[in-house]
Formats: structure tokens, sequence, C-alpha cells
């Protein structure tokens, strides 16, 4: 079985009650998962984790949550490198806003500089067509487990 990592930003909760639900899916497959609102490089290189599945809220203009807007700056200044590692993105926000889901952008940018790879396309969670985000997750997730977690 997979360790998956799987940093949370979130602002209300939301965020990091998807990640849970996510994580609990996870782990009834037997894999082992670490699901960290307090995200840092230190956490990501503790143990050589297989893949990493972002789930983030979007604050303000598209912004990223305090609690990982830390980690997204740090990927970006140490740069370490995750070639060929998958990734996923749960990406929460509200369409009626023009940067939807715009933390979930930043974040798959970023991982895609640092060489990971998506084999799923991110999953975007509209809160004004959805009250239950994290059925919607656990959907995008059958997909991702099939495909990011296949070998």
């Amino acid at each position: 079985m997979k360790t998956i990592y799987i940093p949370v930003g979130t602002v209300t909760g939301t965020a990091q009650a998807v990640a849970d639900q996510v994580a609990s899916a996870l782990t009834e497959q037997g894999h082992q998962v670490v699901v960290d609102a307090a995200p840092s490089i230190a956490h990501l290189n503790v143990q050589a984790f297989d893949a990493i599945l972002v789930v983030t809220a979007t604050t303000g203009q598209g912004d990223i949550p305090d609690n990982l807007l830390p980690f997204y700056s740090e990927l970006g200044d140490v740069f370490p490198l995750q070639t060929g590692k998958p990734f996923g993105v749960i990406a929460l926000g509200d369409s009626s806003y023009m940067n939807f889901c715009g933390a979930g952008e930043k974040m798959e940018e970023r991982l895609f500089e640092l060489q990971a790879v998506a084999p799923v396309p991110k999953v975007t969670i509209d809160a004004t067509e959805t009250v239950t985000p994290d059925d919607d997750a656990l959907f995008w997730l059958k997909e991702w487990i099939e495909v990011a977690l296949a070998s």
C-alpha cells in the first residue's frame, strides 16, 4: 500500500473535514495517510511519501489560506523537486468570486513546477452548487486512487 501526504488549507473548517473524510477512505483501503493542517517541507520530508494530495479552500480573491501559505511559499523558495511523484488537488471555492478555486490552481501550478505529475485533473468543488463537498471529493477520489496509486 501507499503513503500519502495531505496538506490542508482551511479557513472555516470545511477543507479540514473533507481532508479527514478523504483520509478515512484511503485508510480503509490500507493506505497510510498523514493529514497536515500546518504543512511544511520538513513534514513532507519526514518520510518518503508515495503521493501528495492537497485539499484546500480559497480565501479572499483567490488566495491560499493562512495555514497553507507558508508551505506554498516554502515550496517555491526551497524548490524540493518531486519528480514523477503523483499528486492530486481537491479545491474548494465559491464560483460567485472572480478567482474561483484560486488556491487549488496555485498549488497545482507549484507542484507542476516541482515536476510532480497529476494523473487526474484537479477537482473543483463549488459551494454554490453543493452542500456535500466531502461526497464530491470522495467521488473524485475513486478515480485518483485507481490512477495515482495503481503501481
